[in-house]
């Protein structure tokens, strides 16, 4: 078993891609590092870092190494920091940021509860789905759909989602369901516009096993699920969408699921939060508070 002083110098050489700037900032020799990292390659029996005269990159194996030791030794400083401030009550300004349809539907209709539980917190909330770059504009906690793409920060899954395709009984009445993606050319297939591309969103399906993409073509485009939503309830046309922008509309038979044999694999959804040496005590609570009624409700 590897010493955690060992794993924190491999860390620390992989975030700041270079010996000289992790020895800096641990406060050690550079000869001290390049020692530590030279005796946990031994030790593993793997090249952890590519050196070359001008950088230092991590290989592949070195890549998966550090995505586990740094949540190892995050996990550890979180544990440390529970209890230590175990009497700490959550206070201050909670800067929140996430996307604006699951926002409204999901998050904020917990927030009221989340608020009692924690009245010496004030929320600070935006709604956007544009990428926020969180160390930049002081966000303390995003909410992010997919797969990660930005390794700085730190994650906890929160639920996930599935694009369906749902149309309104009237309209299912007056122009048929369709049974398989190539019968979407003889439907209304209502668009949703990427506010930053201006482009149509592809429809997603799996067929065979195997994902593949229909460009919707129909009378209507939306930048907003909501609106996108109610046009499908109205009968307008045939849409993609998240299911949790559905779920009062099924209950009340508003709109109806079809060609659920295709649907495409499900999307994860996080909270992510910026890395730091300690996690602070209102972070903590709202991640905890969400995942926990997320898990609640199934």
């Amino acid at each position: 078993m590897q010493d955690l002083r060992t794993l924190a110098i491999f860390v620390k050489v992989a975030e700041r891609k270079s010996f000289v700037g992790a020895a800096a900032e641990l406060g050690i020799t550079q000869s001290g590092v390049s020692n530590a990292i030279s005796r946990l390659e031994d030790q593993l029996g793997v090249r952890l870092l590519a050196r070359t005269t001008r950088r230092v990159g991590l290989t592949e194996d070195g890549a998966a190494f550090f995505e586990r030791c740094r949540q190892l030794l995050a996990d550890l400083e979180e544990a440390e920091l529970v209890l230590k401030e175990t009497r700490l009550k959550p206070t201050g300004r909670l800067r929140l940021d996430m996307p604006v349809g699951f926002g409204r539907l999901k998050v904020v209709p917990l927030l009221c509860r989340f608020q009692a539980q924690y009245p010496e917190l004030t929320l600070a909330i935006t709604s956007t789905d544009r990428y926020v770059d969180l160390v930049e504009e002081s966000i303390d906690v995003a909410v992010r759909f997919g797969q990660l793409q930005d390794s700085s920060l730190m994650a906890r899954r929160l639920t996930q989602t599935q694009f369906r395709v749902f149309g309104a009984p009237s309209y299912f009445a007056k122009h048929g369901r369709p049974r398989t993606p190539d019968d979407l050319a003889r439907h209304n297939c209502l668009g949703f516009t990427l506010r930053d591309t201006r482009l149509a969103r592809p429809w997603r399906f799996v067929r065979d096993g195997v994902e593949a993409t229909v460009t919707p073509k129909g009378n209507m485009s939306f930048t907003d699920g909501a609106a996108l939503c109610d046009a499908a309830r109205d009968g307008c046309g045939l849409a993609q969408m998240h299911g949790y922008y559905v779920d009062d509309p099924l209950r009340a038979g508003e709109l109806e699921p079809v060609l659920e044999k295709f649907k495409p694999p499900v999307d994860p959804i996080w909270l992510v939060y910026p890395q730091t040496r300690h996690l602070s005590p209102k972070v903590r609570a709202f991640i905890d508070f969400m995942v926990d009624n997320f898990c609640r409700m199934g």
